[in-house]
């Protein structure tokens, strides 16, 4: 394949020992891998602006995104061969990031929460979802999240937690950093937890969640001449550079 750069990589964190490797690459597709050994060729499993990617636990389900959030559901076997797939992101979704991010619900991997400009959309159950060739937007299992950033910001990051369960946290292009309890209810609750400290001329370009704690979160800004990197461990009561 071409020289190209990542834009992101997933691994997968349900088998122990597991070597399977994905990852999204600009102008260059997606790519998997099932070996450490340096000389074994990366297999080509999905086209576009690479973007990102999921491995759902033991490899028995892979989700692939390219450019605007184009998300597909894919089955591939031992040799890297795609064998079944199936297009999935929500009819009436729009705002997307070129590169657009998403999580999984690290307590339900058939649980996928999708940014959209200000907003966020929720698939319930991704199992019900078969895999027949289609590429078309779907409305199966999906629901947008009762909540929308107020003052015009765009979704830039996501992260979640495990526990507490159904906490999400996200970034934004100005800045500002929400959090999201009981995500999968019909009536989740806001909040604005950035601090006045933080830069005002960055956005949020990842939210790292603690595994076992959901307090803990790391939040980085992209831009030049700021503090990138900050850090709670109060669920953003206070933050530290």
């Amino acid at each position: 394949y071409q020289v190209s750069q990542f834009y992101t990589v997933a691994l997968d964190h349900g088998t122990p020992g597991s070597d399977l490797i994905v990852g999204g690459l600009q102008d260059n597709g997606s790519y998997w891998n099932n070996t450490l050994a340096t000389t074994d060729p990366w297999e080509w499993v999905a086209g576009g602006d690479g973007s990102y990617c999921h491995i759902a636990d033991g490899g028995s389900t892979y989700y692939f995104s390219k450019q605007l959030s184009v998300l597909a559901k894919c089955a591939i076997d031992a040799n890297g061969t795609v064998t079944a797939f199936e297009r999935i992101d929500p009819i009436g979704a729009t705002g997307y990031q070129f590169i657009n991010p998403y999580v999984f619900d690290p307590n339900n991997q058939n649980v996928v929460y999708v940014p959209a400009g200000q907003s966020i959309w929720r698939n319930s159950d991704l199992s019900a979802i078969p895999m027949n060739g289609g590429w078309d937007s779907i409305t199966t299992n999906w629901s947008q999240l009762a909540v929308t950033l107020p003052n015009g910001p765009e979704i830039t990051a996501i992260g979640i937690s495990k526990t507490p369960a159904n906490r999400i946290y996200v970034g934004t292009d100005t800045k500002t950093i929400y959090r999201i309890d009981d995500a999968d209810t019909g009536s989740p609750t806001l909040t604005s937890i950035a601090a006045a400290t933080m830069p005002a001329a960055g956005f949020v370009s990842c939210l790292a969640v603690h595994p076992d704690d959901g307090d803990k979160v790391v939040a980085v800004y992209s831009n030049y001449g700021v503090y990138s990197i900050w850090y709670t461990a109060n669920a953003g009561a206070t933050w530290v550079k």
